[in-house]
């Protein structure tokens, strides 16, 4: 399946792919997701990108009012099974600050499959 990324998809999505708890094999496989879709450094400077530790987690920052090309990736289906779980598991959704990029991401990989599904 392909994914097309916006920067704002593909920092949240590296975050909650990173917080998910898994066996060693699956920890590879999600390291190797975050991999692919982790900005590169030019992609960082664009965005003013900055990384802070705030009671030892890290959190990222970006200038919201600077954007960058949406990006496309190819998953496996693999893959885009442990997208899933850890989008369908995650129970920290924001309504409104997580909607703009969560709802392009949720249609795309639930509801194309089921559109008659609330999810």
């Amino acid at each position: 399946m392909k994914l097309t990324l916006d920067h704002t998809q593909r920092l949240n999505l590296h975050a909650l792919l990173g917080a998910q708890r898994a066996d060693v094999g699956s920890i590879r496989a999600i390291w190797s997701i975050q991999d692919r879709i982790a900005l590169d450094a030019n992609e960082e400077k664009a965005l003013e990108l900055k990384r802070d530790v705030v009671a030892g987690q890290e959190r990222v920052l970006w200038n919201p009012s600077v954007s960058i090309p949406s990006r496309e990736f190819e998953c496996t289906d693999t893959e885009v099974v442990r997208i899933k779980a850890a989008l369908h598991n995650w129970d920290s959704y924001g309504v409104a600050a997580d909607r703009a990029w969560l709802e392009p991401l949720l249609q795309l990989l639930f509801l194309e499959l089921h559109p008659e599904s609330n999810l």
